[in-house]
């Protein structure tokens, strides 16, 4: 794995250096958290929002459309484990896919009843 994420999506292509913060504004929206290029599909990077929670949010960009990174600091878990907190600006319009852990369960007992056995507790 590779620890510098501007090293990892930047293989494929050169970020632009935006010198004008107002045109970066206007043309990108910042995410901070712990990014990580996919290990299976390098056009793709993961964000991480909430890196030091177990059940931290989970966002997932094309590496085309993260227009500017840049380091926000570096954090050590409980463990004593170092990773880096980073600021991506990803271009307006462009899609992003939030994912949510979730356990799998068989609830298909709880509707035999129907809704109002959700209700009636």
């Amino acid at each position: 794995m590779v620890a510098n994420i501007f090293e990892e999506i930047t293989s494929g292509y050169a970020l632009e250096k935006y010198s004008d913060r107002n045109r970066l504004l206007g043309e990108a929206v910042p995410y901070i958290g712990e990014a990580r290029q996919s290990a299976s599909d390098p056009g793709k990077v993961f964000l991480r929002l909430s890196p030091l929670s177990s059940n931290g949010e989970l966002l997932e960009f094309k590496t085309e459309d993260v227009l500017f990174a840049e380091n926000v600091e570096t954090v050590a878990d409980k463990e004593g484990e170092t990773f880096q907190i980073v600021k991506i600006w990803v271009r307006i319009g462009s899609i992003g896919i939030r994912l949510e852990p979730f356990s799998v369960q068989d609830y298909s007992n709880v509707l035999d009843k129907g809704f109002d056995a959700l209700t009636n507790d």
